[in-house]
């Protein structure tokens, strides 16, 4: 399930998945998480999307910045949790310049603490952050 979030003026769509957790190999303190998420630019102009420019927040307002080296390394680890929680197909976020109308889905992964479920997904851009609140699927 995707939660869709409107922006007021409408330049881009953001939805994002429920966070999951896969089995990566990591500190045994430390949990990968990814989410998995759909732009759409609705504008004339460029929309330039890099998974760095992604944040988790948990229910506490504490931020996990993406991870966008384990986004590529994990990507098979993912792509297999993905596939058993019925998202076939998806891919690492790459770096990319949406023009109008392009729509692209990939994953985002983070670290968090173990047990953290992180509530919402923040897009970073250099005037505003965009905030997806997330279900817990």
């Amino acid at each position: 399930m995707f939660v869709l979030a409107a922006c007021t003026t409408e330049t881009f769509t953001l939805a994002a998945s429920p966070p999951f957790g896969y089995a990566a190999v990591v500190d045994q303190s430390v949990e990968r998480i990814a989410i998995v998420v759909t732009i759409t630019n609705r504008s004339q102009d460029d929309l330039l999307i890099s998974p760095a420019d992604f944040a988790a927040r948990d229910q506490d307002h504490r931020i996990y910045p993406a991870n966008p080296a384990a986004t590529i390394t994990d990507a098979r680890l993912v792509a297999t949790a993905a596939r058993q929680l019925g998202i076939p197909g998806v891919l690492p976020m790459p770096v990319v310049t949406l023009r109008k109308d392009d729509v692209i889905t990939g994953f985002i992964v983070f670290d968090v603490p173990g047990g953290v479920r992180p509530t919402q997904l923040v897009f970073r851009q250099s005037d505003t952050d965009r905030v997806v609140e997330l279900s817990q699927g």
